[in-house]
C-alpha cells in the first residue's frame, strides 16, 4: 500500500462519516447534490413557446427548432425562479429569429438589448412582441463604449445570446464581457460552439476560462451551442438538465431528445443535450455503462 493509500485509509477511520461523504460528493456525482425540481411550470409554459416559434419561423435565420426549444426551456426555468432576474442581451441578432423566441420571456422591468453590425433586424416584428426592445448598431467589442447604460448592465444580465462573427479574438472578448455582465443566476449562450466550420469558437472560450479563471462554467452543450453559468448556480442548472431538459424539450415538440454524459470531473461537468440517433432508445446515452454520471450534478 502506498503512502497516499495509507493516509486515505487512516482518514477513513478518524473522520466522521458525514465528512467522508461530503468529500466523496465533491469527487463524483452525488444524488445529494441534486436540487429538487418541479417541472410543472416549465412544461406547462411550453404553450407560450409554440406561439413564439410561429413568429420565429417567419423570420429568416439559422436557429433550428431544437435550439429554439432548448433556449426557451432555460428562459422558462429562469422565469419560474424569482431569485433570477436581470436584463437580456443578444450579440448578432441578424433579422431577429432568435430574438422572437427570447422577447416574450423578457419581464417588464428588464432591458432587452439587441446588437448587430448592420440593420438586418426586422424591428417591427420584434417590437410587436416587446415594444421596449433596444437596438444598438455596433460590433460586440464596441458595446461597452457605444451603449450608454452599459454600467447598469454589469452583473445584471440573466441571459446573453452570442451569435456574432465567431472570430477567435471576438469570441474571447465576448466571453470576457459575459463575465462582466452576467447576474448571479445568469446564462450566456455561445452559438456554433460545436460547429467545426467555426472551430475557433471553442478554444477562445476555454482559453479565457482556463487562463483568467473567471466565475464561469459550461453546464450544457447542444448540437450547436454552449451554455455557460456562474459557478454558484452550476448545480442548479445541471440539476435541471439531468431531470428536466428532456421532458421540457418533449413539451416543446422535440420528441427524440436525450442527454449524454460520459465523464465527470470537478473541472468539467457539462452535459450534452441532443437528439437520438437511429437505433437509440431512452433518454440517457449509455446508461448501462455511464449510469453513475447521471446520479447528480
Amino acid at each position: 500500500m502506498s503512502t497516499k493509500q495509507h493516509i486515505i485509509s487512516a482518514a477513513k477511520t478518524v473522520l466522521p462519516k458525514p465528512i467522508i461523504e461530503a468529500i466523496r460528493s465533491r469527487r463524483s456525482p452525488s444524488h445529494k447534490n441534486l436540487l429538487a425540481w418541479d417541472g410543472t411550470a416549465v412544461q406547462s409554459d411550453a404553450e407560450r413557446f409554440l406561439s413564439s416559434r410561429n413568429v420565429a419561423d417567419q423570420i429568416d435565420g439559422m436557429l433550428s427548432p431544437f435550439s429554439m426549444a432548448a433556449m426557451d426551456s432555460l428562459l422558462s426555468l429562469q422565469s419560474s425562479n424569482p431569485e433570477i432576474s436581470g436584463s437580456i442581451v443578444e450579440f448578432g441578432t441578424y433579422k431577429g429569429r432568435s430574438a422572437a423566441i427570447i422577447a416574450p420571456r423578457v419581464r417588464p422591468s428588464e432591458k432587452f438589448v439587441l446588437v448587430d453590425v448592420a440593420d438586418y433586424l426586422e424591428v417591427e416584428k420584434i417590437r410587436a412582441i416587446n415594444p421596449d426592445m433596444e437596438f444598438i448598431r455596433c460590433r460586440s467589442e464596441e458595446f461597452r463604449s457605444r451603449y450608454p447604460d452599459y454600467k447598469k448592465l454589469r452583473k445584471n444580465c440573466r441571459f446573453i445570446h452570442v451569435d456574432s462573427s465567431h472570430a477567435y479574438r471576438t469570441t474571447f472578448q465576448e466571453i470576457k464581457m459575459c463575465n462582466e455582465l452576467l447576474s448571479p443566476g445568469g446564462i450566456a449562450v455561445f452559438d456554433d460552439y460545436t460547429n467545426l466550420n467555426y472551430s475557433q469558437v471553442l478554444p477562445a472560450i476555454y482559453k479565457y476560462i482556463y487562463t483568467a479563471n473567471p466565475d464561469l462554467a459550461v453546464f450544457m452543450v447542444t448540437d450547436i451551442k454552449a451554455y455557460v453559468c456562474r459557478k454558484k448556480y452550476l448545480n442548479y442548472y445541471l440539476s435541471f438538465v439531468l431531470q428536466g431538459a428532456v421532458p421540457s424539450m418533449v413539451a416543446r415538440g422535440i420528441e427524440d431528445a436525450m442527454i449524454s454524459r460520459t465523464d465527470w470531473d470537478r473541472e468539467y461537468r457539462a452535459i450534452y443535450l441532443r437528439t437520438r440517433s437511429a437505433g437509440e432508445t431512452g433518454s440517457h446515452y449509455g446508461e448501462e455503462i455511464y449510469g453513475r454520471f447521471y446520479e447528480g450534478p
